[in-house]
């Protein structure tokens, strides 16, 4: 009996004390996305009629993450073919200062990326000129998108200084080691070098301030332009219009890009 009485006494003090409150549910983001064609959905279809120009589509990565997680506010500023100077001038005005998720996809058209694509991969392309244009876009990446992206994640910061901000990078266009018409295997090989290189620099300029970067190679791994291995989650050269070349699908929007900028902003 006294034994009983001991427990009973010794548990008696965890039965008094009070029930840990219940954690409390996130607030919804309140996110602005900002970028490029990739960001924007170009390709993938319908756009938005508001939109004009900058092509946006409810099937690209923004407006997917939007439906899936319902934030409190979504601003999508996104625009076909903006580069870094198109982003800080016309899109992060557009951004609320209390915002609490920015994703930003930006670069490649300061490399000509689009410019490069067309003197290399049309049947019938030069050496002389494909050669000329991924020269040129090296030497961008290398001489002056650092300085550009310092600038831009620079102003972005300072204009929404609480977001968590998720940086995408870029997906290698074309596989090689295959029989394809679209650029002959070596000019594919120098694209994925030159992607590489484009996505190590923004990794690496993002986290510097402090920024998460969302790598989509992984994913769209098996799934480039001429790929062997399943189907193609990007657009090859479409002649109307012509800027819907090289464009993530659908299933790369939703497949490709949404998980890892899902991932990462988490």
């Amino acid at each position: 009996m006294r034994h009983r009485l001991l427990a009973a006494l010794a548990a008696l003090p965890l039965l008094l004390l009070p029930a840990a409150p219940a954690a409390a549910d996130p607030a919804p983001a309140r996110y602005a996305a900002l970028g490029d064609s990739y960001a924007a959905g170009v390709a993938t279809g319908p756009y938005d009629p508001a939109s004009g120009d900058c092509h946006r589509s409810p099937r690209g990565y923004p407006a997917l993450w939007a439906a899936a997680h319902s934030p409190a506010a979504f601003v999508n500023a996104t625009c076909n073919r903006a580069a870094t100077a198109d982003v800080e001038r016309d899109q992060l005005p557009r951004v609320p200062a209390d915002a609490t998720l920015v994703t930003l996809t930006v670069g490649g058209n300061d490399l000509g990326f689009a410019e490069a694509a067309g003197a290399c991969l049309p049947p019938l392309t030069s050496d002389t000129g494909c050669d000329r244009a991924l020269d040129e876009s090296e030497r961008r990446l290398t001489e002056e998108l650092p300085h550009r992206l310092d600038t831009l994640y620079t102003a972005l910061r300072s204009h929404a200084p609480d977001a968590l901000v998720v940086v995408t990078g870029y997906p290698h266009l074309l596989a090689t080691g295959t029989t394809c018409w679209v650029g002959t295997d070596a000019r594919r090989a120098r694209f994925a070098a030159l992607a590489d290189r484009l996505d190590d620099l923004t990794r690496l300029r993002a986290e510097k301030h402090g920024f998460a970067f969302a790598d989509v190679r992984p994913a769209f791994t098996g799934h480039e332009v001429c790929t062997a291995q399943g189907p193609e989650w990007l657009t090859r050269i479409v002649l109307l219009p012509l800027w819907e070349s090289f464009h993530p699908t659908a299933a790369g929007q939703s497949d490709g890009y949404l998980p890892a900028v899902t991932a990462a902003a988490e």
